[in-house]
């Protein structure tokens, strides 16, 4: 079979850590086909050259990672009528619904899922494929895994001997000084219970660059602040950490994967979906609750071997699904 040339539409390139990690994830399950990052800047427009041609040369186009299926704004980055004019491939798709919903907007993405170059549609959570399966006429049956990033192959960790190790991973957020108070207290928790905290700074290019503007509302002295600007050394680091907390969803998805706890410091959709999913609701909270810090007990339950194995068997089928469905195009 000659290599194959495939299209990848998604939040690539910006450097937010969750979406360069499905690129890897790509390249780990595609290693023998030419992978095209559809769009060419990161600035908009996004699209600089001849979009239909580049589109001419590739054999299928993959859509996703991430909450692409946004219920009340319409996404131009993912969905251009374009891409339909070859076999199109949805995977790892998430539905923000706390963000409300828009009808107009809805109807204007639905035709994207209806169309009949749409082969394979492959969702993040039971919670969206129920929201997708209730809106949209789908020409094939709607497939669910969790995040494509359990599939990867995480490198070692490397842990310091005898210290304790409490990993922040915050984002550029709007918020004064006060409304930082439950994560300091957190913290204040950590320190008390023998932890050195990292502040982990989890993006790469423009997105870290983002995130270190927006730590100056956070004033926390005794956090050491750890932002080594390469994808690989941030995974490291969430793997040497014995406990996390996390305002970015990819935090926790690698944390869980590595067994360690994760407290999540948002409530959207995915963070509590995740949690119910492997049981583990104890981790589910926000920056806003006032009992946060309780959500750190001494001894911190980590997540099990058995647990880890599930999920990444169900994401590496999940990719594997989609190699099949993509290459036998070809057949």
């Amino acid at each position: 079979m000659s290599r194959k040339r495939i299209g990848l539409v998604g939040y690539f390139g910006f450097g937010n850590y969750g979406d360069e990690l499905f690129v890897s994830v790509y390249e780990k399950f595609f290693h023998d086909c030419e992978l095209v990052r559809m769009h060419d800047s990161i600035n908009a427009p996004f699209y600089v050259e001849n979009l239909a041609e580049k589109i001419d040369t590739l054999d299928a186009i993959i859509i996703g990672g991430g909450d692409l299926i946004i219920p009340n704004a319409f996404p131009t980055l993912y969905y251009d009528e374009r891409f339909l004019k070859k076999p199109v491939f949805y995977h790892g798709v998430g539905v923000p619904m706390w963000l409300g919903e828009n009808q107009s907007i809805i109807d204007r993405i639905k035709p994207f899922y209806a169309h009949p170059s749409v082969r394979k549609i492959n969702v993040r959570d039971l919670e969206s494929k129920a929201w997708v399966d209730k809106r949209f006429a789908t020409p094939v049956e709607v497939d669910h895994s969790v995040d494509m990033v359990f599939s990867l192959d995480l490198p070692a960790p490397v842990k310091t001997k005898g210290q304790k190790v409490f990993g922040l991973i915050l984002r550029k957020f709007e918020a004064t000084p006060e409304r930082w108070h439950n994560v300091k207290a957190l913290c204040d928790r950590a320190r008390e219970q023998g932890y050195a905290i990292k502040n982990i700074v989890l993006a790469t290019g423009r997105t870290r660059e983002d995130d270190l503007a927006s730590l100056s509302s956070f004033d926390y002295p005794e956090a050491e602040i750890v932002s080594p600007d390469d994808l690989w050394e941030l995974t490291r680091i969430i793997g040497s950490c014995d406990v996390i907390a996390s305002m970015k969803f990819h935090g926790i998805v690698v944390a869980f994967a590595y067994g360690v706890p994760a407290i999540s410091l948002s409530t959207t959709d995915k963070f509590v979906n995740l949690c119910r999913r492997i049981e583990r609701m104890d981790l589910s909270a926000h920056v806003d609750h006032p009992d946060l810090a309780e959500r750190l007990p001494r001894y911190p339950a980590i997540v099990p071997s058995t647990t880890r194995a599930v999920l990444k068997a169900e994401a590496s089928a999940a990719m594997t699904r989609l190699r099949h469905a993509v290459l036998g195009e070809f057949d």
